[in-house]
């Protein structure tokens, strides 16, 4: 996922949260996990957007208690990304486009690791 160019992201880029604007939508998540900018623009929100319990992302209310689905944030200051973003998919347990592979879709205890302090949400629409 890394490598290639997908929809409005070029290759050689992050996009994880690409990965979960994607599940969402093939989910049924409807309308999907969009920010606005201008009234007329609009874009998937950027990890460090998910991460931020100030940002209102309409549908995705900020949750302490994850269940699988959710969706789990954390913001970071990386020269290219704002942070990283993935699916709640078990106990302790995402599912997120990492970029440390390659943009491959990995499965690990990422957003539960007791040095991390994520932001959960939770679609409720």
């Amino acid at each position: 996922m890394y490598s290639v160019a997908k929809d409005d992201f070029a290759a050689n880029t992050n996009k994880c949260n690409k990965f979960v604007f994607d599940v969402a939508v093939e989910a049924g998540v409807t309308p999907p996990p969009k920010v606005s900018m201008y009234l007329i623009f609009s874009r998937p929100p950027t990890a460090g957007e998910w991460a931020d319990p100030k940002v209102a992302i309409s549908g995705w209310d900020v949750v302490t208690s994850p269940l699988p689905g959710d969706v789990v944030a954390e913001a970071h200051r990386y020269a290219d990304a704002t942070g990283h973003v993935g699916i709640v998919v078990g106990p302790n347990l995402t599912v997120s486009a990492s970029a440390l592979v390659g943009g491959v879709i990995v499965e690990n205890d990422w957003g539960f690791r007791t040095d991390q302090t994520p932001t959960f949400r939770r679609y409720t629409r």
